[in-house]
C-alpha cells in the first residue's frame, strides 16, 4: 500500500517499491521564495501531483534555510539513503542549475563518498514547453486582439549564455502567430531595461509573455518598470506558465527520464 506522509518543512514522501527494490530517492528542487506564501502554493501543487502519480518524491527549495537541498539530502543520508535523482523545477540552465546545485552535490559527495546522484534536464528545454507558451499567447490574444509585437521575457543571466540559447530556441518554436516575436530578459545582454523602451515609444500594441513558472517578485518588477517607462504603447500581458496539469506532464517526463538514466548508471 502506498503511504503519503507530509512532513514539516515541505518534505513530501511517497514510499513505494518497484520490482521488489527501492527506487533512488527523487528530489524536486524549486527556487521558491524567502518570504511570503509562494512556497506553500508550490507545495500544494506538488502534493496533488504526487497523489495522482503515486510518485516517490522529496521537495527542496533553493530559497529556504530549513528545507534546502543540502538539508533534505543530509537528512536522507542519515536515514541510510545513498542514491538520488535531482529534478530541478527550473526553466533554463543558469547559475542555480549549472553551479549551485552541482556545488551542493559535490560538497555532500566529499563528506559522503558512497552517495551517487544524477541531475535531470531543466523544464524549459522540454519539447512540451512551446505548446504551453503558445497557448498562453493565444489566450492573451483573445482579449488583446491584434498586436504589433510579441515579446518573451525570461530571467536570463549576466554570467551564463546557456539561458539565452534556450530562450532563443523557445522563441523560434513559438513563432506561429504571423506577428514579429522577440526575446528579452531581466539579466544579461537581452535586458528589457536596455531594449524595450524603443518599442514602447512607437505607439504599438505589444503583448509581453513572462516566461516564468509563477507570478513572483521578478514578474511584478517587470510589470511595474514597464508601466513607468510606457508612454505611447498599449501593453498586454499573457499569463505565466503556472503550476498546473500542463506543467505536471513535463515534470513527469523529467522524472521518468532521470529514473531511466539512473537505472543505467547504477547498474553499470
Amino acid at each position: 500500500m502506498n503511504k503519503f506522509t507530509f512532513v514539516r518543512g515541505f518534505v513530501l514522501q511517497c514510499k513505494y517499491k518497484m520490482g521488489g527494490e527501492e527506487m533512488a530517492e527523487n528530489i524536486l528542487v524549486i527556487h521558491g521564495m524567502r518570504k511570503g506564501k509562494q512556497n506553500n502554493v508550490i507545495y500544494e501543487f506538488v502534493k496533488q501531483l504526487m497523489m495522482s502519480k503515486h510518485r516517490h518524491v522529496y521537495i527542496a527549495f533553493l530559497e529556504c534555510e530549513t528545507c534546502n537541498l543540502k538539508v533534505v539530502m543530509s537528512n536522507l543520508i542519515r536515514q541510510g539513503y545513498f542514491e538520488f535523482n535531482i529534478i530541478p523545477l527550473l526553466l533554463f540552465p543558469a547559475k542555480h542549475y549549472l553551479h549551485d546545485i552541482p556545488s551542493v552535490l559535490k560538497s555532500l559527495k566529499r563528506d559522503h563518498p558512497h552517495i551517487t546522484s544524477n541531475i535531470a534536464q531543466p523544464l524549459g528545454t522540454h519539447r512540451g514547453l512551446p505548446n504551453i507558451i503558445n497557448r498562453r499567447i493565444a489566450n492573451a490574444l483573445v482579449s488583446a486582439g491584434h498586436v504589433n509585437r510579441i515579446i518573451l521575457i525570461a530571467h536570463g543571466s549576466s554570467y551564463y549564455k546557456e539561458p539565452d540559447y534556450a530562450l532563443k530556441k523557445l522563441m523560434t518554436d513559438c513563432s506561429g502567430f504571423n506577428t514579429p516575436i522577440q526575446m528579452m530578459t531581466v539579466y544579461g545582454d537581452y535586458s528589457y531595461q536596455l531594449h524595450i523602451e524603443q518599442y514602447l515609444n512607437k505607439g504599438e500594441s505589444i503583448l509581453i509573455v513572462p516566461v516564468f513558472l509563477y507570478n513572483g517578485f521578478l514578474v511584478n518588477k517587470i510589470k511595474k518598470e514597464i508601466s513607468q517607462l510606457n508612454i505611447a504603447s498599449r501593453v498586454y500581458y499573457s499569463d505565466v506558465i503556472n503550476f498546473n496539469n500542463e506543467l505536471s506532464a513535463i515534470i513527469e517526463d523529467r522524472i521518468q527520464e532521470i529514473e531511466e538514466l539512473a537505472n543505467v548508471s547504477y547498474s553499470t
